[in-house]
């Protein structure tokens, strides 16, 4: 998954920008893909291509984006099937743009913040290294020498280990972070466990409410019935526990069942009070969709805060993990100098 066949986020948001302005202006798709596929982001330029053909022949925008839908984030595939059904694609492409602006502004923020604490950690990984190079280097001919990290951990072999331990677990974390990100039913399984996790829960839960509200909005101020405006919220969360309670929202909106009565029988942990009092001030006052727009840009904000604190978090943990390193080694080095010197008072 290192090498992602996912559109870079820079491309989606230019695509965006592009659908947003010509459809705006009386383009039609199809002449858009086609300056696209000349001018465009060059990653996307094979795909723009192809997407004109499709939509030549008569295919919607929904159905030419399915054969890649794997290339686009969910959310995208979600709501561009909303803007086609409701006829609202210049106000979709505006919300999604806004909305994939932010997250690569914070993609590049958590990454960005996490330079310098990898680079402290790679130092100390290097410096412990060379140090049992040194000390093995130092150690004349035919002695135990001084191992502070034991005898197995010395010399080459031992500075060998350190590197590909070191090293190795830094590959693992990176790679993760790859999969999960582009591994969409594996990152929502994890969005779901986070609700579970104390300090990570409102994070995530901040996300979920931001996508489900932006939904919300687009299908309330459509027409949408009750019923396709909550499937397509609940699908636009990308979150497993919100999937999860989607059936079963969406059968009760079928019964006639108001929208603000069905998402307060959800569990506690995916709509906070003052979100069902507002959803429940929405339906009473016939003004839902303006109360979704306004909570949208809240949760925006608030997902931005909780992205600064996660990165806090995250570089704190890198931080800590050096300073154990450090901690270590000294000890082990004080017990080893011990060790010498109790040596040399029973040779004397």
């Amino acid at each position: 998954m290192i090498f992602s066949p996912r559109l870079p986020l820079s491309a989606i948001v230019s695509w965006c920008r592009a659908l947003r302005h010509g459809i705006n202006i009386g383009l039609s798709p199809v002449k858009i893909f086609k300056q696209q596929a000349k001018s465009g982001p060059s990653a996307a330029r094979g795909l723009a291509t192809a997407f004109a053909e499709r939509l030549a022949q008569g295919s919607s925008l929904e159905n030419a984006m399915k054969p890649d839908r794997s290339k686009f984030p969910p959310l995208m595939i979600e709501l561009v099937a909303v803007g086609e059904k409701t006829g609202r694609l210049t106000e979709t492409f505006e919300e999604l743009e806004r909305y994939f602006e932010q997250e690569l502004s914070s993609r590049k923020l958590f990454l960005g913040s996490l330079v310098w604490p990898g680079f402290m950690y790679v130092s100390g990984v290097c410096v412990i290294a060379i140090m049992l190079l040194v000390l093995d280097m130092l150690t004349p001919s035919g002695s135990t020498g001084f191992n502070p990290l034991g005898k197995f951990l010395s010399g080459v072999r031992g500075a060998a280990i350190v590197l590909f331990v070191g090293f190795g677990f830094l590959a693992f974390v990176v790679t993760a972070y790859l999969f999960l990100r582009d591994n969409d039913p594996l990152r929502a399984k994890f969005e779901a466990l986070a609700l579970n996790i104390p300090g990570l829960n409102s994070c995530f839960r901040a996300f979920a409410l931001q996508r489900f509200s932006m939904a919300l909005h687009m299908t309330s101020e459509a027409g949408m019935n009750a019923d396709e405006a909550l499937l397509y919220s609940f699908r636009a969360t990308t979150n497993a526990a919100y999937l999860a309670e989607s059936a079963s929202c969406v059968k009760q909106a079928q019964a006639g069942r108001a929208i603000d009565k069905i998402l307060a029988g959800c569990p506690k942990k995916l709509f906070p009070e003052e979100f069902l009092d507002s959803v429940g001030v929405g339906v009473i006052t016939g003004s839902l969709a303006e109360v979704m727009a306004k909570r949208s840009e809240q949760y925006r904000d608030e997902a931005g805060r909780k992205l600064k604190w996660l990165t806090m978090l995250a570089g704190g943990s890198v931080y800590a993990m050096v300073g154990l390193m450090i901690i270590v080694v000294i000890i082990r080095m004080v017990m080893s100098i011990g060790a010498v010197y109790d040596d040399a008072l029973k040779g004397v």
